[in-house]
């Protein structure tokens, strides 16, 4: 399939195109709610009471440590800020006000109207002790992740002073001179960027972030700014994420519900982590993984679903929002036409060879039956909704319905709205298939549908 782009290789946006609009929506102090109906409108009517900038400085000199700086104006309103710190992650704090450091905590007292934090933070860290790295920082490029440069805060606010406390936050990185940097942010000049959280009303950066000497695709993909930014020795070209994702994203953004105006993914060779990881409106992937793996999945579309899902799974539905992330890999692939009939049938035995079975969906964390087994539920599940509503109906329906509300998922949660999407009850499905782990068969699994009828059943599981 031959695919053509308008690319530009400079970064964007330019300067002089630099959005000034933030919209933000009032939510209870430390508090994460889903914006109610009409929550854009009041968000418009907030003004923003104090501003926040944040700098992150990486020096040329020893790039493996970033500099932290917080710096406050116009808090009166803010009583005190509690950091959780990871041990051994950020170190050498200083501030104005009072500073306690307790076991994994800092306690900050920033004494209004202004205040100010400093610390530093390795930008090496491995995923696990033995596992690559999920930030990693070379002589010239560095790539992280935000949760990385600033530790989870907790803001008390003093009600009386402003009841409607709203931020204006920025973010400001400091590189060696001929690095770039690339963030899913709002630009908002030369390495500044808009910081907004539309749930929360002290703003904190959020997503991948890569700095230093790096090459830099952009393209605008139905409404959203698309920008592939690859570090070192990379064997996946830009134009084949762009090729999958020209079809691909649209499709997942109608499906989900949500149409993020930017995009950040960037790949990295050894010794970052060979696998992907998602970010907000970003994610990663290792540099040597390919746009389909020999199974027949995409890790790209698996980490877009990630993305672009504005829900987050309860602490028995991982295999729901893992499940469904892989399942969509496939599925994408075969409605947009890079997927033929054979290569559908092999992803879905390779579910049901590699899956975990005879196993509790919602007390089982291995991979295996997250990644194989869990899509391959989901994929019995779809035809399943099909045939109770006379193809009226299919999974898409549930997790268009789920993406839409938002908040958590649980297992409960994700059968009660198969349910009420389908009119019927699906508690033999989900005892039969999830709580006791069966194996859905595939002895006759037949070709599924053409890409040209996307709506049409897939291949049928027997009962």
């Amino acid at each position: 399939m031959n695919h053509c782009f308008a690319v530009a290789t400079a970064p964007f946006p330019p300067r002089h195109r630099v959005p000034v609009a933030i919209l933000v929506s009032l939510v209870a102090i430390a508090a994460t709610v889903t914006p109610s109906d009409g929550a854009e409108a009041e968000a418009e009517a907030i003004r923003e009471t104090f501003s926040v900038e944040y700098t992150v400085e990486v020096r040329a000199s020893d790039p493996t440590i970033a500099r932290v700086r917080w710096d406050l104006a116009g808090i009166d309103e803010i009583r005190r800020i509690q950091l959780t710190t990871d041990a051994g992650r950020f170190s050498a704090f200083q501030a104005s006000g009072r500073l306690e450091e307790h076991d994994g905590r800092v306690i900050w007292w920033p004494s209004a109207p202004y205040g100010h934090l400093s610390y530093t933070t390795p930008l090496r860290h491995r995923r696990g002790p033995e596992e690559g790295f999920d930030s990693w920082a070379d002589t010239d490029w560095v790539l992280t992740r935000a949760r990385h440069l600033f530790p989870h805060s907790r803001v008390l606010f003093a009600t009386g002073v402003e009841p409607q406390a709203e931020a204006r936050a920025r973010l400001i990185v400091r590189v060696p001179d001929g690095w770039d940097v690339a963030s899913p942010l709002p630009p908002d000049g030369l390495h500044r960027f808009i910081v907004e959280s539309p749930r929360a009303r002290f703003d904190h950066p959020r997503g991948w972030l890569m700095l230093g000497r790096f090459a830099r695709t952009d393209l605008a993909i139905s409404d959203t700014m698309v920008s592939v930014a690859t570090a070192g020795e990379v064997t996946t070209p830009a134009r084949e994420i762009f090729a999958l994702l020209r079809d691909g994203l649209p499709k997942l953004e109608e499906l989900l519900a949500r149409r993020p105006t930017r995009l950040l993914i960037a790949l990295a060779p050894d010794p970052m982590w060979r696998g992907g990881l998602s970010g907000s409106n970003s994610f990663y992937m290792h540099g040597d993984r390919p746009i389909r793996t020999p199974d027949r999945t995409s890790p790209y579309l698996h980490e877009l679903f990630h993305v672009i899902n504005p829900t987050r799974p309860g602490p028995d539905a991982a295999w729901v929002t893992e499940g469904l992330a892989e399942f969509y890999s496939v599925e994408i692939q075969r409605r947009i036409g890079t997927l033929d009939p054979e290569g559908y049938r092999r992803a879905l035995r390779s579910f049901a060879r590699h899956g975990l079975w005879r196993r509790d969906f919602t007390r089982t964390t291995d991979f295996a039956l997250r990644n194989n087994s869990a899509p391959l539920v989901m994929w019995a599940l779809d035809h399943e909704i099909r045939q109770a509503t006379d193809q009226a109906h299919t999974l898409d329906d549930v997790v268009t319905e789920l993406a839409q509300q938002g908040g958590t998922v649980t297992t409960a949660r994700f059968l009660g709205t198969v349910r009420r999407i389908a009119d019927t009850s699906f508690n033999a499905f989900f005892r039969r298939h999830v709580y006791r782990g069966e194996q859905p068969s595939l002895a006759s699994l037949k070709a599924p549908p053409s890409p040209a009828s996307p709506d049409s059943a897939p291949a049928t599981p027997p009962r």
